[in-house]
């Protein structure tokens, strides 16, 4: 986190002149625990101010940040600054950006006491006094409904308010209220003490104070505004925000403080510097992915850790209102210092991709830091410190250097520009981009205004330090697109638009812009297709949340919505408002046309009854297939940091194994572990099924075609975390339905890694007769036995006995699929003579890993690199005397 002089947050300050008729004092029962509004304004493309003297001010700021795509920016109004020049000191430049600049959802962050307001009291732990207010604690509000003038902070949001309000829609409480150098894990069962939090150096309790404060003055005078946290950059410290009170007395509940911290703020804005988040430790080191698409995910990955949390507390829709984020801080500078890594190219397609990502995970403002660098950047091979790496960031070059009219708008300003003027007004289509179908290599978003769509897509960079990365990519073939209309990341410079097949589409890790060819970037209508309802019996008012769903012919994802009847609807989820009949209906994604052919829509009643219908009985279940034993492998390994799946070291002893008797972990086992559950699924009937997962953080979901592990597929996975048993956050955690056969055994795996905060892992899956069992009951499930493929030694021309015997070798290569390097790892139990060989599917040698001994127990891991191989399958071949082990993988190039 930077700090901001002095003379930077003056010229960051804006100003507004508002009178607000008929001030009725707010109803001292509404919180944010009751009612939230939610955030309607479009997205913004924000940018932080800053100061550069050499004739800029405000207005040239924002000028120059509106020509780069900027519609709505951050700024400051610090208390000793009104107390010095006056409340109104910049209501000209405030009303210039509104209404000449036409910039919308404006943040302003407020605090910064002046000398007379400051409150001087050396809290313990501090050398210095508290950088908060004064007289918190004194009343609110008078008896007559005005502000208490004796409440310095109080009346300092009141002056804000009565002036700034038409324009200002969120107001930040405190500028990183939480930066710190302590361990922020101690807040999770502790409140954060004055001498950890260097910018405030008061009790935690003050601080919740001012958000009480800021919530009733500001709710009060200019109710549709926000009030949130100001940049937080620790879940921890939202952790503890949402277990204490305002009460000076170790923020304990009583009838003078009822509320915990959550319910005086309706919005969080955090700040994310992904350059501190770009390594793991692993295998006794740090592993780098230094790159523009692990610095898009980390902002991304905050905000997952920061909805945990609030989900945890009950800030999910349902407990309370929920409560959207936005960004207000984040970028990467474009030199590396340190184990920083950073480039144009890098810092270019960061700010692209952030953009992108944030509206895919609604997120509703980002604001870049800052509008422009304030140092002329070295040659791109040279270092910088870690003070200068912070004053590379921005959308122009050197405005210091640079006076007004001599700007030169930088690579990530271009990029900027781009992606505000292509995607400006339009919204995040989540079914068109499930419907595009991207492989693992790919990355991108559909959006959608007016019936018109424009897509956004890039190969993802996996490789340390470099934004090298090539994918090719084709529009389904059921668009009937035949050309598309390319415009490249610097469109907004070089007015370039490039004509091209729709198939065959060559990307790199630079975001490109689509649309269909011609006059408009409306796609066809897709074809009418069959989408079949889950049948949906009569409810009772009263009953929790209930599911429906519902399956296209085309394969695309389905969405739904409430034709009639007292129920609302979130994604596929229904609640219930009162009786009468309920009627919904289901769509394929992206087709606009409700086809009246189709059976879409159905009905159901919500009775009055106390108590619900009896539930129909389940079907008697199918006997045991043999070897089934009703339980699924699970193997659990501590101390797991990373940032996917992949970081799971399946390839090591785990910490311990168990046998659960559904497909679900168990939760509440800590932070920073990964586990593997899998084993065998049993089909009970022949027919399509649908497979769903469930996780927190990450999990992805394998299934084989047969028993074999080596012909596993993801089937369906989670990017982020999803609460206990929630099915339907993520379009991915849902598979195509699968055909399988009766009493016939399939191989299944879930890969799950854990961070921190709540945790969870559960697999359900649909029968073929619409039946849900979520998670999926023991009773088709069997635990893991290591096997071989006596098919593979056939294939290899091996006459040696292709099975395991009494030495299992636990032969493992992952990743797998592998696009650069992957690890091929085995132990046995006894000491013994070995080769590891890798073939293609004709039997030809093309790797030897490994010959010589090996010692009874010890994990022998080898790397196979995929330079100089095609890309397809290969056989990992292990021979130890008379015994043969393989393995399967795929190399993705």
């Amino acid at each position: 986190m930077k700090k901001l002089t002095t003379k930077s947050l003056i010229i960051l300050l804006m100003s507004y002149l508002y009178v607000f008729p008929g001030h009725a004092q707010l109803n001292s029962s509404q919180t944010a625990n009751t009612s939230v509004k939610p955030f309607s304004e479009q997205f913004g493309y924000g940018s932080n101010m800053g100061y550069f003297s050499n004739g800029w001010d405000d207005k040239k700021i924002a000028t120059v940040l509106s020509n780069a795509g900027v519609n709505t920016v951050r700024a400051s109004l610090p208390d000793y600054f009104i107390e010095q020049w006056g409340t109104p000191i910049r209501l000209k430049e405030f009303q210039y950006y509104t209404n000449d600049l036409g910039m919308k959802g404006i943040t302003v962050f407020i605090g910064n006491p002046s000398d007379a307001h400051q409150d001087k009291t050396v809290y313990p732990g501090c050398t210095q006094p508290s950088k908060l207010f004064a007289n918190l604690y004194e009343p609110i509000w008078n008896s007559d409904g005005s502000v208490n003038k004796n409440n310095y902070y109080a009346e300092y949001v009141n002056k804000l308010v009565q002036t700034y309000g038409p324009y200002v829609k969120v107001w930040e409480v405190v500028n990183e209220p939480d930066l710190t150098h302590a361990n922020a894990t101690e807040w999770l069962t502790r409140a954060p003490l004055p001498s950890e939090l260097p910018n405030t150096r008061a009790p935690f309790y003050h601080y919740i104070r001012m958000l009480r404060i800021s919530y009733e003055v500001i709710k009060k005078y200019n109710p549709d505004s926000y009030v949130t946290p100001g940049g937080l950059g620790y879940p921890e410290y939202l952790d503890a925000l949402l277990r204490y009170t305002d009460n000076p007395n170790g923020g304990a509940v009583t009838s003078q403080y009822p509320n915990k911290g959550g319910a005086y703020f309706d919005l969080l804005s955090y700040h994310v510097y992904p350059a501190y988040f770009m390594s793991v430790w692993k295998d006794g080191g740090f592993v780098y992915t230094r790159n523009s698409d692990n610095a898009a995910a980390q902002a991304i990955g905050h905000k997952n850790n920061f909805e945990k949390v609030l989900n945890k507390y009950g800030y999910n829709g349902s407990t309370y209102p929920k409560k959207d984020l936005i960004i207000t801080e984040t970028n990467v500078s474009r030199r590396s210092s340190g184990n920083h890594h950073g480039s144009d190219e890098m810092q270019r397609n960061f700010g692209i991709k952030t953009l992108v990502l944030a509206q895919k995970n609604n997120v509703k403002q980002v604001h870049i830091y800052a509008a422009a660098e304030t140092i002329d950047a070295p040659p791109a091979d040279q270092t910088v410190s870690l003070t200068n790496s912070y004053e590379l960031m921005g959308l122009y070059e050197n405005l210091k250097r640079d006076a007004p009219g001599s700007e030169k708008i930088n690579q990530e300003g271009i990029g900027y520009k781009t992606t505000s003027q292509l995607l400006e007004g339009y919204t995040y289509d989540a079914g068109r981009t499930s419907a595009l179908n991207m492989p693992a290599s790919m990355e991108g978003a559909a959006f959608k205004k007016d019936g018109q769509f424009v897509y956004v897509l890039w190969a993802k960079a996996l490789t340390d330090k470099s934004e090298t990365a090539s994918a090719t990519y084709s529009f389904p073939s059921s668009w009937n697109i035949g050309t598309v209309e390319r415009k490249d990341w610097n469109h907004s410079s070089t007015g370039s638009t490039k004509t091209q097949a729709s198939t065959g589409i060559v990307l790199n890790s630079a975001p490109a812009f689509f649309t269909a060819s011609g006059s408009s970037t409306t796609e066809p209508a897709l074809a009418s297709q069959t989408i079949t309802f889950a049948p949906l019996a009569a409810k009772v008012l009263g009953d929790a949340p209930f599911t429906v769903s519902a399956t296209a012919s085309s394969g695309l994802a389905v969405s739904f919505r409430i034709v009639s009847g007292p129920a609302t609807i979130s994604g596929n989820t229904i609640t219930l408002t009162a009786t009468g009949t309920v009627t919904v209906e289901a769509m394929q994604a992206g087709n606009d046309a409700y086809s009246a052919a189709n059976p879409v829509r159905q009905s159901f009643a919500v009775n009055a009854a106390t108590t619900p219908e009896p539930t129909p009985e389940p079907e008697p279940a199918p006997a045991p297939a043999p070897g089934q034993t009703g339980s699924i492998t699970r193997d659990f390994w501590t101390s797991v940091r990373g940032s996917s799946v992949a970081d799971v070291p399946v390839g090591t002893a785990p910490t311990k194994t168990t046998e659960e008797t559904l497909f679900e972990a168990p939760s509440g086992q800590g932070s920073t572990y990964g586990q593997r559950i899998r084993g065998y699924v049993t089909a009970p009937v022949t027919g399509q099924y649908t497979f769903w997962i469930a996780a927190d953080d990450k999990a992805e979901l394998y299934l084989s075609s047969s028993e074999d592990p080596a012909r596993k597929t993801r089937i369906a996975y989670s990017a982020g975390w999803t609460s206990a048993r929630q099915w339907d956050k993520y379009d991915t955690q849902q598979s195509v339905k699968v055909t399988l056969e009766a009493g016939k055994r399939y191989y299944i795996e879930a890969l799950h890694l854990q961070s921190w905060g709540g945790d969870n892992l559960a697999v359900g899956w649909q029968l073929p007769n619409g039946q849900l069992q979520r998670p999926i009951a023991g009773q088709h499930l069997s635990p893991y036995v290591t096997l071989s493929s006596s098919s593979t030694s056939a294939l290899l021309g091996n006459g040696a006995d292709a099975s395991m015997g009494e030495t299992p070798a636990d032969l493992t290569a992952y990743p797998n699929p592998f696009t650069t390097d992957a690890t091929v790892a085995f132990s046995l139990a006894a000491a013994t003579e070995v080769s590891l060989e890798v073939y293609d599917l004709q039997g030809r040698l093309v790797r030897q890993l490994y010959k010589g001994s090996v010692n009874a127990g010890e994990l022998n891991r080898f790397t196979l690199k995929a330079q100089g191989l095609d890309r397809g399958v290969y056989i990992i071949r292990l021979v130890t005397g008379s015994k043969v082990f393989t393995q399967k993988i795929v190399l993705e190039l």
